[in-house]
């Protein structure tokens, strides 16, 4: 049940139902109206409610109409005066435009569907028939912000040329869709014959440019030649003396390509919110057209060491020459060798010349001071064939310097070193070219590369087989025993078979033990697929000195003497004095061996079985291929 008091000093109607009403008139005035609501246990609840009876017209009506700081389309309308019973707000957007009803203190909010210029009318009423209305036009408008797509019905994108030609610039279909810009609008702009060197197209955004995050610019463009000067312009909106400016060159042809602009010269103290784009800039026009789109804020890729081709692949150009077609792929051998995304790809076509390779250009030379060594992680279908990296000044390429080295391992990625300890530092060296089997004709083999980059950038990584000792990015740490030691060091006799760089040295000292050696745990265990032969290149000085290659499984139980029991060993005798040969480990002859049992140890003992010292040598321990 519920009763009003009316609060003009009346008595409290009588009790109604819910869905009825009560009557009630009253003289002009100012009153506090209350209901109550009872339940069937006599429990009470109120509500009062402000009522202004006038049969005046409202005065001194005050409307506020705010625009949403994140919908542009979005308004919102309060209003105040006095005498007003209430108020009926019209936005103005259909002709049979139905109010929306308010009491003071209230909000009406409303969304607009479209741009455009609408009056919304607000009319205040009164306790009878007099009301007072008030009336104010508001703009709605989609604001052109960076980025600019040219894809909204409702952006006004405005493109005005200077310097001769059409006033505007046009919005028209992408003339050439690639994986660059698959937009289905773009703006197009041509540059008149006799047009002004300067003439171009600009437009001023409806807020200043945001560059407290970046000051780089990229911008989608279409040129009908490379080698074409665009120069981007940033000015004050008041002052255009307040303004900064660059220049990048297009490198494509009638192809979509995404120019960087950096434009660190602003002054962060200033604001900019005018665009000006002059293309081909300081020539006269020549009735070309050039097509622009996607212009945004960007953080670009730096081309530097290390160079890894992730990020922005259009930071990455490629020049092939002699036959060697390069481009960024997905990596077809995701692995821990080398789990990156993205990858170069060089093809070495059939019949290409012998030296066929590629380069790409880097923003920031390559600083040998702080590391003269490099790495290249290269994916091959080949062992044994060379890698060539090569560096150049862009301004002169007689100003070079190149390093080789070789693939050991076919259809697996491998981590390259180079050592440009020779080359002078204080050239400028922004040109790396790649050369594959450099001085071999094409096969139409497809070669893999990735993570250029500083030796001391790389992480170490854990030996396995073969074990060369030449990359400078694999832990060849060998634990000695018995007053013996290891260690890597320049091949001191690089002839014969052996013309390898490092080699590993072994010192036993005179009255060592008779099992004295040195071990090295490997990254995992052996892989005897391809065979259960190992060998291994030796330097003695003395011929018939035995040698022992033992291997181990690390986590196997130990034996009484704390060594691992799954073990594998073979001997043999050296056959040569100072100088280098192969001797051949045939694992097959030890009866326990398994090659399947995960040996991941290998173990060498020079002299074994004597005390007697001496300098030994040895180099290339690896599987040879049944």
């Amino acid at each position: 049940m519920f009763s009003v008091d009316f609060g003009d000093g009346s008595e409290v109607s009588d009790e109604f139902t819910s869905g009825n009403h009560v009557e009630h008139t009253y003289a002009e005035g100012q009153y506090d109206v209350t209901i109550y609501a009872m339940n069937l246990n006599g429990e009470v609840a109120e509500a009062s409610q402000s009522l202004n009876v006038s049969f005046l017209a409202p005065e001194n009506l005050e409307v506020v109409i705010t625009k949403d700081q994140s919908n542009p389309f979005k308004v919102s309308v309060t209003a105040a005066a006095e005498n007003a019973a209430g108020y009926e707000v019209y936005f103005g957007e259909d002709t049979d435009d139905q109010p929306t009803m308010i009491m003071e203190g209230e909000t009406a909010e409303y969304e607009y569907g479209n741009i455009g210029t609408y009056t919304i009318r607000v009319v205040a009423l009164s306790g009878g028939a007099e009301t007072t209305e008030y009336t104010e036009e508001v703009t709605i408008v989609d604001p052109l912000l960076l980025p600019i797509d040219f894809e909204s019905q409702t952006v006004a994108y405005n493109f005005y040329n200077f310097g001769g030609g059409a006033p505007t610039a046009s919005l028209v279909a992408n003339p050439a869709p690639n994986e660059v810009n698959e937009s289905a609008t773009v703006a197009s702009y041509t540059k008149p014959s006799g047009s002004e060197t300067w003439a171009g197209t600009s437009t001023t955004l409806n807020e200043n440019i945001d560059f407290s995050s970046t000051t780089y610019i990229a911008m989608d463009v279409y040129s009908p030649k490379a080698g074409i000067p665009v120069l981007f312009k940033v000015e004050n909106s008041a002052n255009s003396d307040i303004n900064a400016e660059v220049t990048t060159m297009t490198t494509k042809e009638n192809e979509w390509e995404t120019l960087i602009f950096d434009l660190s010269a602003i002054d962060p103290s200033q604001t900019y919110s005018v665009i000006a784009l002059f293309f081909d800039y300081n020539t006269s026009g020549n009735d070309n057209t050039y097509y622009f789109d996607n212009i945004r804020l960007a953080n670009p890729t730096i081309v530097e060491l290390p160079v890894t081709f992730e990020g922005n692949a259009n930071a990455y150009q490629f020049f092939e020459f002699g036959g060697a077609p390069t481009a960024l792929v997905t990596n077809p051998d995701m692995s821990d060798a080398n789990p990156s995304e993205t990858v170069a790809k060089m093809t070495k076509t059939q019949g290409s010349e012998i030296w066929a390779g590629a380069y790409f250009d880097l923003d920031n030379a390559v600083d040998f001071t702080k590391d003269d060594q490099l790495s290249l992680k290269v994916w091959s279908p080949e062992a044994g064939i060379p890698v060539t990296l090569k560096f150049e000044d862009p301004s002169d390429g007689d100003i070079a310097f190149e390093v080789n080295a070789t693939v050991t391992e076919a259809n697996t990625w491998q981590t390259l070193t180079f050592d440009f300890s020779e080359a002078d530092a204080n050239q400028n060296w922004k040109r790396a070219i790649v050369f594959m089997d450099l001085n071999t004709a094409g096969k139409g083999l497809d070669y893999y590369f990735d993570d250029l980059s500083y030796v001391s950038d790389q992480p170490m990584t854990a030996p396995k087989l073969p074990l060369t000792f030449d990359s400078v990015l694999v832990d060849y740490s060998w634990s000695g025993f018995g007053s013996a030691n290891a260690t890597v060091i320049e091949n001191p006799d690089a002839s014969g078979i052996n013309t390898s760089t490092k080699v590993t040295e072994l010192v036993k000292n005179d009255g060592a033990e008779t099992w004295a050696g040195v071990s090295q745990r490997l990254g995992g265990a052996i892989d005897f697929s391809k065979g259960t032969t190992i060998s291994i290149k030796t330097w003695s000085p003395k011929t018939g000195a035995t040698i022992l290659l033992k291997l181990e499984n690390s986590k196997s139980e130990p034996d009484a003497n704390g060594n691992p029991s799954v073990i594998a060993e073979v001997q043999q005798t050296t056959t040569v004095a100072n100088a280098w040969e192969e001797l051949d480990f045939d694992l097959t002859s030890f009866g326990a061996f398994d090659p399947n049992a995960g040996y991941d140890t290998v173990v060498v003992f020079y002299g074994f079985g004597n005390t007697e010292g001496g300098t030994f040598y040895f180099d290339d321990i690896q599987i040879k291929n049944d």
